[in-house]
């Protein structure tokens, strides 16, 4: 079955390919009627390119999506919060992220429009310090997730057809520039490769039936990986790390970087995800798996990395976590700030799940075991506790000095939107400080709610009604 997506010509260019990719978009729902685990493999042409810059990205997509691959495993056993604020529809008051969108998007400014902005296209340019890095790897980055809302929000984005051939040319310009302007071997093309990666991970989960129930396959590793890269998790901490070229960079790091900073997604997203049936959440994923809530091994890996960036000098992975978390609650479709508002504590009763029960995420960590596992205090876990303290003395010296950020240490998380919104306008005109210093402080200080939001046993008491689950 011939497509573009999945096709060997996709790295080769031509005038063509915006219009061949445009026929993939338009075939999801003809797709979407004939699906069965055999349509993954008549989709893949064996030859497909994805997978040639960022190697550990290929062959996982297709592995997940086939036959052998089928979940097995359930969820029956566990206890699965879904209480949350309704899931909404795109819109936004926030106009930031829509001056940019403008600049290739040419959109009015509605509360559509503007939640297409900060949803789509900022979830790569929020998280993304476009002043550090190549500009048309960060639009191109940006436009990627444009084009991919059209199978990850297949079933609400009938008005987004206003901005279909944009899209489409801006994901074939995006392939063409990294092939004619990065070198081989540059590590933008490894981005490039694992945004295609991320896009094909969508378009097959969007062919499934919606599903009945929570459930996994058997292969707890490759179900990680396969996150990281439909999550963009991957994606985006490629990118972020480009930003510090001459620091560390290992797979290893990568891909705990990934996981990491994804995680800040998926705890807040977990009870909307649970209420779904949204299998691909890595607190959700890994419990089911480990037939056990699984909370404390996550954050206990979690703790252990941004300690280690400390000990080693390497800000990137709580920067890469700290924008995903901040980007998560600045977004108003979540209602995250609402979520984490009304969260009453979880149960005190001693977890069954021991930090480090998890032999695959054991393998993963970088860092050295934690003298004291059931101590989750980033500072208590460092080494250097004085370069901690350094940076967390210059996230309050910048509140103090900020019009835009005073108070955001004492705010509650709907204030902090407003914070937000300040800071990614300074953004907008290329300035990061603000949302850097936000995105650090709610790392090291502010992470006891989000582990409320992943934790079954806590309650959320705030405002509510019915949603559609299609809009998760």
């Amino acid at each position: 079955m011939e497509t573009a997506l999945f096709g060997r010509e996709l790295y080769d260019g031509g005038d063509d390919l915006a219009a061949r990719l445009r026929v993939d978009m338009d075939r999801i729902s003809e797709l979407r009627r004939q699906w069965s685990p055999e349509l993954a493999d008549r989709l893949y042409d064996p030859r497909s390119p994805v997978g040639r810059y960022d190697a550990p990205s290929r062959g996982v997509v297709l592995a997940e999506n086939t036959a052998s691959a089928q979940p097995g495993r359930t969820a029956a056993v566990l206890d699965l919060a879904v209480d949350a604020p309704a899931r909404l529809k795109l819109g936004s008051p926030h106009e930031p992220v829509l001056t940019v969108f403008n600049e290739f998007f040419p959109v009015p400014s509605t509360d559509f429009w503007r939640g297409v902005a900060e949803q789509l296209y900022g979830f790569a340019w929020c998280i993304a310090d476009q002043t550090l890095l190549c500009p048309q790897c960060v639009h191109g980055s940006a436009a990627t997730c444009v084009y991919g809302a059209w199978f990850d929000y297949h079933h609400f984005t009938a008005d987004l057809s206003r901005i279909a051939e944009d899209s489409c040319r801006a994901m074939a310009d995006y392939i063409d520039h990294v092939h004619r302007d990065h070198a081989p071997g540059a590590r933008e093309r490894t981005v490039m490769d694992a945004w295609l990666a991320c896009l094909q991970a969508l378009y097959l989960d969007v062919l499934h039936q919606k599903a009945a129930r929570i459930a996994v396959g058997d292969d707890k590793q490759r179900s990680i990986r396969y996150r990281t890269v439909n999550s963009a998790g991957r994606a985006l901490a490629l990118l972020t790390s480009l930003e510090r070229p001459s620091g560390e960079f290992t797979e290893q790091l990568v891909e705990a970087t990934a996981f990491v900073g994804m995680t800040m997604h998926d705890a807040c997203d977990r009870r909307h995800d649970n209420a779904a049936h949204e299998s691909h959440n890595f607190f959700t994923l890994l419990s089911v798996h480990n037939q056990a809530e699984s909370l404390p091994a996550v954050q206990r890996f979690c703790v252990d990395l941004w300690a280690w960036a400390i000990d080693h000098d390497q800000l990137w992975p709580i920067l890469f976590a700290g924008r995903i978390l901040i980007w998560n609650v600045y977004v108003t479709r979540y209602q995250t700030a609402l979520l984490l508002d009304h969260l009453t504590p979880p149960s005190d009763a001693a977890p069954a799940y021991e930090p480090y029960a998890d032999a695959v995420l054991n393998r993963m960590n970088p860092a050295s075991r934690a003298a004291r596992p059931h101590d989750y205090s980033i500072r208590a876990t460092c080494r250097d506790k004085g370069a901690h303290d350094r940076l967390l003395d210059e996230c309050l010296e910048h509140f103090a000095q900020c019009a835009g950020c005073a108070g955001y240490e004492r705010a509650d998380w709907q204030e902090r939107t407003g914070h937000l919104d300040r800071g990614h306008a300074r953004k907008a005109a290329g300035d990061m400080a603000c949302v850097d210093r936000m995105a650090v402080y709610t790392i090291l200080t502010q992470l006891e709610r989000v582990w409320w939001a992943a934790d079954p046993t806590a309650r959320y008491k705030g405002p509510t009604s019915q949603w559609d689950p299609y809009l998760v």
